[in-house]
């Protein structure tokens, strides 16, 4: 091929792709070079659940100590060492210490009003001012925890232990699981099938039918609490008759699980 030849081919080719070019961005004419077009996928999304009953597997105390005394020192110390001696018999009675949380540690010194016209009244006799004006009167302190129990079963005799110590209330016990366990994983299955059962009867309808999963998003798991004694138990160790515990049931929870899936229709 000679150089004049070599010239005109390579014009020639310059020009089809000016051409080209011209022809693309300039018209609505577009060359067609192939193409690989993937069609939408149709897909149903649903929810499903599962659930079932469990024996309670934890039974929490809340124990407080009031005291009420004429000074702050007094009455702190009063609460102070009557709580100090119920959590050294509640940690020999087995509880760990990270199943010990104090929840309320108070101190506050009472205000009374007093009514002008109460200035007739032998002030000495009931520490009043004449002039009306409000005044101090004893220290009120307050300490409580919340105690945690593992073994239900013990729960009797926990709760005797309490009612024993020098504390003034007791609420409880709440029954619950373990909420750290993974007692809704088992119900997974069950809970994806039920959704592919929901999933089915609505695809029957529309006559087509379910694929494989295309995503699933699991919910929390529900672990609902039961108070076999929901109340307020008196306890004093200064009382002269003996204390009749109650016998306590501990219930079951139910367990749920649900899921969001996300199925291919065929």
């Amino acid at each position: 091929m000679n150089p004049k030849q070599n010239e005109r081919l390579l014009l020639s080719a310059f020009i089809l792709v000016v051409g080209l070019i011209a022809l693309t961005r300039f018209t609505s004419l577009k060359p067609h070079w192939g193409s690989l077009e993937v069609g939408s996928t149709a897909t149903i999304t649903v929810t499903g659940q599962a659930q079932k009953e469990q024996t309670n597997q934890i039974a929490t105390f809340t124990a407080g100590v009031e005291s009420i005394e004429s000074t702050k020192e007094e009455a702190l110390n009063k609460t102070n060492e009557a709580m100090n001696q119920l959590i050294a018999k509640v940690k020999a009675f087995g509880i760990k210490d990270e199943d010990i949380e104090t929840q309320t540690v108070n101190v506050y010194q009472n205000t009374e009003a007093v009514s002008p016209d109460m200035a007739t009244i032998d002030s000495a006799s009931i520490n009043i001012e004449p002039d009306g004006k409000a005044q101090k009167g004893d220290w009120w302190a307050n300490n409580s925890v919340t105690i945690k129990l593992r073994e239900v079963d013990r729960a009797e005799a926990l709760l005797a232990l309490i009612n024993e110590s020098g504390v003034n209330y007791v609420y409880g016990p709440n029954f619950s699981l373990d909420d750290s366990s993974t007692l809704g994983d088992e119900l997974l299955p069950e809970a994806v099938n039920n959704a592919r059962e929901k999933a089915n009867s609505i695809a029957n309808a529309n006559n087509q039918k379910v694929g494989k999963i295309i995503s699933l998003t699991e919910g929390s798991n529900s672990y609902p609490i039961y108070s076999a004694r929901d109340q307020m138990l008196a306890a004093t160790s200064k009382t002269s008759e003996a204390i009749v515990n109650p016998e306590l049931e501990v219930g079951s929870s139910k367990i749920s699980k649900s899921v969001t899936v996300t199925f291919e229709l065929n």
